[in-house]
């Protein structure tokens, strides 16, 4: 016979056991979360650690100029579930947003940089023809704005 991991009620553990000590597997597991059935109160399961520090870097992803920030808290916190063997949604999320933030923003800035040399030779031409609705490559750009 196999030792079981739960004791009928008022049965006592086999005798082949020494005095004081708990059969095989008793008290390893709890249906409640906790390992060994203590830690967490009768009945309610283990606080996450990495569960609040989840939330914060999906918040801090979802805010486009600090979604880095958001994508580091989040990896942290994913990291700090995983240690204690839980799960964490709001972390994976944060990670999967602030990914996509840091993306977008990197291409956004590559955008801008490859922009600035176009502005200038517009920002030129509309300095030699002059105000008023001029084309250029092909656009029609209005230069009343760009020359005083």
């Amino acid at each position: 016979q196999q030792p079981s991991s739960h004791q009928p009620y008022g049965q006592q553990p086999s005798s082949d056991q020494p005095y004081g000590q708990a059969p095989v597997g008793y008290g390893q597991g709890s249906p409640y979360g906790t390992p060994g059935g203590y830690g967490g109160g009768y009945g309610q399961p283990a606080e996450n650690p990495g569960k609040t520090l989840g939330i914060v870097g999906l918040i801090c992803a979802i805010i486009w100029p600090i979604s880095i920030v958001g994508l580091i808290i989040s990896i942290i916190a994913m990291v700090k579930s995983r240690k204690a063997g839980m799960g964490n949604g709001f972390a994976l999320a944060g990670i999967i947003i602030g990914a996509i933030g840091v993306i977008t923003g990197i291409i956004a800035i590559v955008g801008l940089i490859a922009l600035i040399p176009f502005s200038q030779e517009v920002v030129e031409f509309c300095q030699t023809a002059g105000p008023g609705v001029q084309e250029f490559q092909g656009q029609e750009i209005d230069c009343s704005q760009l020359v005083p």
